[in-house]
């Protein structure tokens, strides 16, 4: 085990006084921090749904801030690296969209951070994606970002002028009972906003775990305890409503961490571990992993929402039996390309 002492971290503004202890370099198909890490093409999987199926039935993956793959914010803001383009062509379905309203169009924003993506750019990958994979359809959260400026008409009235331009792939509907086969080959948005509320399904009624405020690393246990409760929510749950599963996290932890729970960005960066052992705290955190065991004592390490949603959604798919619905729409930062499997196996 190598120890690594730092003493400030810095995250979103907050500053944190702490110890970090890492582990042996940690590689899991789950998170993928880099575009060329190996992802497979899904760019039919829904073909192998039958049309009477409804969407709110599907299991679905989906990318938290989706925009945000440019880099812009640093590693604070940074929570996706593929492109549109790419998400959609390995099997993404759901994207988190969030617009500022400026100079009577939409710039792609986290928080007040200009992504150097607009809604345009979104709309253009999803239309054409769309048109050349008529199986598919895809949905999207649409909320406003940060102050508008500079326009002359109203937000909705700028949606409605986009939409017209996509309106051969865009499907405005408010029945939350709508099936596979009526939305194929077109999108849905799922309004987070009054004034988007006409042009498509509100956000709001669906079934939503977000907790995504850590004060500390530590705070990283009852994050996935939270992710686990709604993914138990789904699978027992009504037909008939959208559950959303977010397994992303910031403030007093950076994304990457949240998703890895590693001490650093890369791919196959180490662990970071908790400061606790075994048997000392044998009952603590019992679903992170136990490594680096010597004379009986093993280190307590981080593990990330997205490895530990692949194994309760593989646990989960190893063990159907009777009547029951999937996990629903698990949105996630750096979905590495067997989380995106596994979610889609579950139908």
């Amino acid at each position: 085990m190598i120890l690594n002492f730092q003493s400030i971290i810095v995250c979103s503004g907050i500053i944190l006084v702490s110890v970090l202890i890492r582990s042996d370099a940690h590689q899991h198909g789950s998170y993928m921090r880099n575009a060329d890490d190996g992802f497979n093409y899904r760019t039919n999987w829904m073909s192998n749904i039958q049309n009477h199926v409804r969407l709110s039935e599907l299991a679905i993956p989906g990318t938290h801030d989706s925009s945000t793959f440019k880099g812009y914010g640093g590693d604070s803001a940074t929570t996706q690296v593929l492109s549109f383009d790419q998400q959609l062509n390995y099997g993404i379905r759901f994207f988190d969209i969030r617009v500022r309203h400026y100079a009577n169009a939409f710039a792609l924003h986290h928080a007040f951070v200009y992504l150097h993506v607009n809604f345009d750019d979104f709309l253009d990958s999803v239309s054409n994606f769309l048109r050349s994979n008529p199986s598919e359809t895809v949905l999207f959260r649409l909320k406003e970002e940060y102050d508008s400026e500079g326009n002359s008409r109203s937000i909705a009235e700028t949606l409605q002028w986009y939409l017209y331009k996509h309106q051969g792939t865009y499907l405005k509907t408010n029945n939350r009972d709508i099936n596979l086969g009526s939305a194929r080959g077109k999108f849905i948005i799922l309004s987070d906003n009054y004034q988007f509320d006409s042009f498509g399904l509100q956000y709001g009624q669906s079934n939503i775990q977000d907790n995504y405020n850590l004060g500390t690393n530590w705070d990283l246990y009852s994050k996935w305890e939270s992710v686990k409760n709604q993914l138990e929510n789904a699978k027992n749950g009504d037909p008939n409503t959208f559950y959303i599963n977010y397994l992303s996290g910031s403030g007093g932890s950076f994304p990457y961490f949240v998703a890895s729970g590693h001490s650093s960005p890369g791919t196959s960066a180490p662990r970071l571990a908790t400061g606790m052992t075994t048997p000392g705290w044998s009952n603590s955190s019992p679903d992170f992993p136990r490594i680096d065991c010597f004379i009986g004592i093993c280190t307590i390490a981080f593990e990330g929402t997205n490895t530990l949603t692949y194994d309760k959604i593989r646990e989960y798919n190893e063990n159907r039996g009777g009547s029951r619905r999937t996990v629903g729409i698990i949105v996630a930062d750096f979905p590495g390309d067997s989380l995106i499997d596994v979610i889609i196996r579950n139908n």
